[in-house]
């Protein structure tokens, strides 16, 4: 029999191409994608090989979830602004909810949860040994980017293969405290490597200046030094702080020093107006919201006449207000089950009375990744950044994963 026609070389295809895409995420959108179909389709090949189709879609606690979702996301049409833009919305939505599935599929074996995490890393390590190439020689490898400039090009900042330090520090919260974990807990012979990555991590972190990225970085080594019961994360955390203090350029100085709170130097200078749009949206279609895919379409029908970024149409800068906008209640409710089934599942995982050691420190690393990327959401649109929607799905899939009983080898 032709290896094309035996389904488990196309269960390895599928294993392959999802490891490929957990390296290529941070490189780049498109690279991520394509990997991201080979996996589908090789997905969907096994099972037509095997014969099993009823068993090709995972059951997951998610499931009835998802399909929520995209029924709120699809009744929002009702209020679009343009219609176009949500019906590739909710092709958008299906694509992320595909990639959960696929994640969930792929890793039903220890085997194949390792690899993925070996993805994980490898992806993690290009983007800071990137970062660090793009301070020291002006621009990145893969992409060629610049460094980032704020305050009259007074303040760089390091933005790796993204198009901006916020969107690399949804990247960096969600997987460094993995890393991290794995360097304290996982296989010896690759401890010291793994510390290697972690110190170049802190780098990047430092020189990104990202305010929120900083924060949910160091709030996810704080979560992950609590659940494995061990001060060396919280000592990193303290590290990371101390460092970044230490090298806050003065025009930062200066700028937050004019600032009322430390909420505010968080905030402002451009955040509490697109927060008020998306309240303004919120309040005209509370219940289903004003259409999936269309916030930046419908911004200037809710900012102030005065406002500066009507003509471009920003972001909310907020996940949550973005999707209260988009989707109203129903949305935010259907997203709040989400969280509590995923963090239902993540309790499981870190019951280190029914777990080994490893799989608790896997776990652990995961949960603290997803605690960072919820709170950059408070001041980035992670959910609806391109790449940002991509890592948290991925991110709640190997979650799930892992909460999976019983493994297989």
């Amino acid at each position: 029999m032709s290896l094309l026609k035996q389904p488990e070389t196309w269960r390895r295809l599928q294993v392959g191409a999802l490891v490929a895409f957990a390296v290529a995420l941070p490189i780049g959108q498109s690279p991520a994608e394509a990997a991201l179909i080979v996996g589908l389709i090789a997905w969907v090949v096994a099972a037509a090989l095997g014969g099993q189709w009823w068993q090709a879609i995972p059951k997951t606690p998610l499931n009835l979830l998802l399909v929520a979702w995209w029924l709120v996301a699809a009744a929002s049409i009702v209020n679009s602004v343009d219609p176009e833009a949500s019906v590739q919305g909710l092709r958008k939505w299906l694509k992320y909810f595909a990639l959960y599935l696929l994640v969930v599929k792929t890793a039903g074996s220890r085997g194949a949860l390792k690899q993925l995490l070996i993805g994980c890393v490898v992806g993690l390590s290009l983007v800071v040994v990137d970062g660090l190439w793009q301070w020291f020689a002006g621009k990145d490898l893969f992409l060629g980017n610049p460094l980032s400039e704020t305050m009259g090009g007074t303040v760089k900042r390091v933005q790796a293969t993204f198009n901006h330090p916020g969107s690399l520090s949804i990247y960096l919260a969600s997987f460094a405290p993995l890393v991290v974990s794995l360097a304290l807990r996982g296989n010896k012979k690759w401890r010291w490597p793994l510390l290697g990555v972690v110190a170049l991590t802190i780098a990047v972190v430092v020189l990104h200046r990202s305010r929120a990225g900083v924060i949910a970085f160091l709030l996810g080594l704080i979560f992950l030094g609590y659940w494995l019961r061990s001060w060396l994360p919280v000592a990193l955390a303290g590290l990371t702080a101390a460092l970044q203090a230490a090298t806050v350029p003065p025009a930062v100085k200066a700028w937050a020093a004019t600032m009322p709170s430390f909420f505010e130097q968080l905030a402002q200078p451009d955040r509490p107006s697109y927060w008020q749009v998306a309240i303004n949206m919120f309040n005209a279609h509370p219940v289903i919201g004003v259409g999936t895919n269309t916030f930046t379409k419908n911004y200037a029908l809710y900012c102030r006449p005065d406002d500066p970024f009507a003509h471009v149409g920003p972001y909310a800068h907020n996940q949550y207000f973005h999707l209260a906008a988009e989707l109203g209640s129903l949305g935010v409710l259907v997203f709040c089950g989400v969280l509590v089934v995923v963090c239902r599942a993540l309790w499981r995982s870190l019951d280190g009375r029914s777990r080994a050691p490893g799989e608790v420190a896997m776990s652990a690393g995961l949960g603290a990744g997803l605690i960072g990327y919820l709170f950059v959401g408070i001041f980035e649109s992670s959910l609806f950044h391109a790449r940002g929607s991509l890592i948290f799905w991925f991110l709640v899939g190997l979650i799930m994963a892992a909460a999976r009983e019983p493994r297989r080898a």
